[in-house]
């Protein structure tokens, strides 16, 4: 809750420093990948964000800076359930295409995620399927983002964006077998009204 506020709380001031035709919301639903269904046994969530476009680097490569919140419920599995919240920075250079309706899209993402574990482990070393799939996930984690958007009108356009993040490395003190995937990836379906 106390990364949600902050979040709120910063969207609310991205207006106030940048040019008004600069910034833009977005959300989008969140489709997973095996590697994002092996972590919360699930494979639907979805992601909201504010952005600023402006150019790399006065060179007049467009890019566009976003700040994010995605939601990703997870389905009990074996009685074990794994929610998580991420907190998304991105940074994505916006490519041109021969046509102007459309632009691709390549970033980095730096991530930090927030995980609710509920259900009770067992203590078994070997007992992966009732293991929870990581242990903890604090930290900053690195992301990848690929994509492709439609500009509708001047101020609606839509986008499809594949997302690929760290989750959890390799924990030391942990002694359990876990079947989660390190790395969850997802295909995000969404649209972005710029002001």
């Amino acid at each position: 809750m106390k990364h949600l506020r902050s979040i709120l709380m910063g969207l609310l001031v991205l207006p106030l420093a940048a040019d008004p035709s600069a910034f833009s919301v977005g959300g989008g639903v969140i489709l997973g990948l095996d590697s994002y269904k092996k972590v919360v046994n699930n494979n639907v969530g979805f992601m909201v964000n504010g952005a600023w476009e402006t150019t790399l680097l006065r060179s007049g490569v467009p890019a566009r800076v976003s700040l994010g919140v995605g939601f990703m419920p997870g389905k009990a599995y074996n009685g074990l359930k794994t929610d998580l919240t991420l907190v998304q920075v991105a940074g994505d250079i916006l490519l041109e295409t021969g046509s102007p309706k459309f632009r691709g899209i390549f970033g980095l993402s730096l991530n930090s995620y927030t995980a609710k574990f509920s259900g009770v482990e067992s203590q078994s070393i070997f007992d992966s399927e009732h293991h929870f799939p990581f242990h903890d996930c604090k930290g900053v984690k690195g992301g990848l983002r690929l994509g492709m958007e439609y500009n509708y009108s001047r101020h609606m356009t839509f986008e499809a964006l594949f997302q690929v993040t760290e989750l959890a490395g390799r924990q030391r003190n942990d002694v359990l077998i876990r079947r989660g995937a390190d790395n969850p990836g997802w295909l995000q379906l969404g649209a972005r009204y710029q002001f």
